[in-house]
């Protein structure tokens, strides 16, 4: 199994596929590059594909320091100086995205062609504005509610956040599958991954690093968002390089990616035809 290794000695798992133009994937918070791997066969034999697991997740070590947005930034910057990438269109979703984010804060957009997020802000907290997470109603007292119950019980905590926010459909759950569905919640989920990371995604504001996006930006958004027009109307204001919003994906919530691989596939290969 290839792996990096970064330098603080953490181990990143990583795979490098095919030919052609460069795809770099960041997957999202309890995600993987597996749970990301029907959208990522979508662009296969087409285009040079990169991905890994950020630290923590997965086959990537579970590292006991370092457990913040901003090292993800530079866990992405080693890869990319390790395996010699230029111009590369990076994909990142949800917290792959603020890993994005946090790349471009500190190494700008030299080595970046083109840029994808997918249903993300620069900013989680809403204590200033409405364009963070729970479509700008989750409050800091929600927050530090969140990392209680990932500490006291992080399958509660990922189910209570799930049908609370990212799928408002499952509020209704039958209160005898919840047990069934806090199991799979936690299967997989490590504690202190989850709740640093998680912590340090509601302290990071990266609403300035948008100026320093000069390259075209894709902003991928669900039918069911996590994050509202105000953060994609931020975003649009701020980035210098061409802005392009695609929303039309009938049935999707923030787990668009794998909820509509093939969909969302063939809009950014039509992105990347067109800038």
């Amino acid at each position: 199994m290839p792996y990096l290794t970064m330098k603080d000695g953490t181990n990143i798992y990583y795979e490098d596929h095919g030919r052609g133009e460069t795809l770099l994937f960041s997957h999202g918070l309890n995600s993987s590059h597996l749970a990301l791997k029907p959208f990522i066969d979508e662009f296969r034999g087409e285009y040079r594909l990169v991905f890994y697991d950020q630290r923590g997740h997965e086959s990537s070590d579970r590292a006991t320091i370092h457990m913040n947005v901003k090292t993800l930034g530079q866990d992405m910057n080693e890869l990319i100086d390790a395996l010699d990438l230029y111009d590369v269109t990076v994909v990142g979703h949800s917290m792959g995205a603020a890993t994005v984010f946090s790349y471009v804060d500190q190494f700008g957009c030299d080595r970046l062609k083109r840029i994808v997020a997918a249903d993300m802000s620069p900013c989680l907290s809403n204590a200033d504005w409405k364009g963070g997470i729970g479509l700008g109603k989750w409050t800091n007292e929600d927050f530090m509610q969140d990392m209680e119950r990932i500490f006291d019980d992080v399958g509660l905590a990922g189910w209570h956040i799930t049908k609370n926010m990212m799928n408002p459909a499952l509020a209704n759950t039958p209160a005898e599958l919840e047990p069934t569905m806090i199991a799979l919640c936690g299967k997989g989920f490590d504690p202190l991954t989850m709740g640093s990371l998680w912590f340090s995604l509601f302290r990071t504001d990266q609403r300035a690093a948008m100026e320093k996006i000069t390259v075209p930006f894709l902003y991928v958004m669900p039918e069911t968002p996590l994050y509202s027009t105000v953060n994609v109307d931020f975003i649009r204001s701020r980035v210098k390089g061409d802005f392009v919003l695609e929303k039309d994906f009938p049935g999707t919530t923030h787990r668009i990616l794998q909820e509509s691989p093939r969909e969302v596939a063939e809009r950014i290969k039509a992105f990347i035809k067109s800038h």
